[in-house]
């Protein structure tokens, strides 16, 4: 059974809060990348006060700043049990940035202030580190990821948690260093770009995921090589500028 005809639902947490960072680039290259195969994709946003969302195929959260975490979190935590439910069941999810801090345990604020996070991913943040402003490149189980950091942040697993995957290039610090978590499917990182259109890797990942559970196998096609193609020389850009530093934004 292929994709073709089919429709995926996809529901992006908090667009206007956590969507500062090209977030919504990510929920388009799902979107895009279905269509190329003959599939659909309908997109729906949670925004604060709405109803508690039905279960999606695949749910995307982004990136901003504490502030925007702050306005978002009462309504988070009133989503807590229905995404670690989500979570639990397999459905691939993809948190970038703050997002990823806001489904951890706890984030340290550069005023000591401890803010409980929805527990959903065994991490925490201390948002008082050094800055990390530049390209990277993260090895990981489903590729090699590139993109962009720029944080303040430095995250701890849980004993056990499993990382998303291990910085290997990059000027920011962070080389060495281990990206992100994930649990089952669901995935949490510092890459921006935004991440997905630069890595088709990735957005196959959670398509992939997805469709498995109506028992349909996915893989990138003929349909995908233009896609495929501009991700390519975006990254080779990446890839030639790695050395470089970002003093300034």
């Amino acid at each position: 059974m292929t994709a073709a005809g089919q429709t995926v639902d996809i529901l992006q947490l908090y667009p206007g809060e956590l969507g500062v960072t090209g977030d919504s680039g990510n929920v388009l290259a799902i979107a895009t990348r279905l269509e190329r195969a003959e599939a659909s994709a309908t997109v729906r946003h949670h925004r604060v006060g709405d109803p508690l969302p039905e279960r999606p195929d695949i749910v995307v959260i982004g990136n901003g700043p504490l502030s925007a975490v702050r306005s978002v979190l009462d309504d988070a935590r009133r989503l807590a049990p229905t995404l670690t439910d989500w979570v639990a069941a397999g459905i691939p999810l993809l948190a970038v940035g703050a997002g990823m801090e806001l489904l951890g345990e706890r984030i340290l604020s550069p005023e000591r202030e401890t803010i409980a996070g929805l527990g959903i991913f065994p991490i925490t943040t201390d948002r008082a580190g050094s800055r990390h402003a530049g390209y990277l490149v993260v090895e990981s189980p489903v590729g090699p990821v590139v993109g962009f950091e720029d944080h303040r942040t430095v995250t701890t697993r849980g004993e056990g948690a499993v990382a998303f995957g291990r910085v290997t290039a990059g000027v920011t610090g962070t080389a060495g260093s281990e990206d992100g978590i994930r649990v089952a499917n669901a995935i949490g990182t510092r890459v921006q770009g935004p991440v997905l259109p630069l890595n088709p890797v990735l957005t196959d990942f959670l398509i992939a995921r997805a469709l498995e559970r109506r028992g349909i196998d996915w893989r990138a096609a003929s349909a995908h090589g233009e896609l495929d193609r501009l991700a390519s020389e975006a990254r080779a850009v990446i890839l030639a500028n790695i050395d470089h530093v970002f003093s300034t934004i």
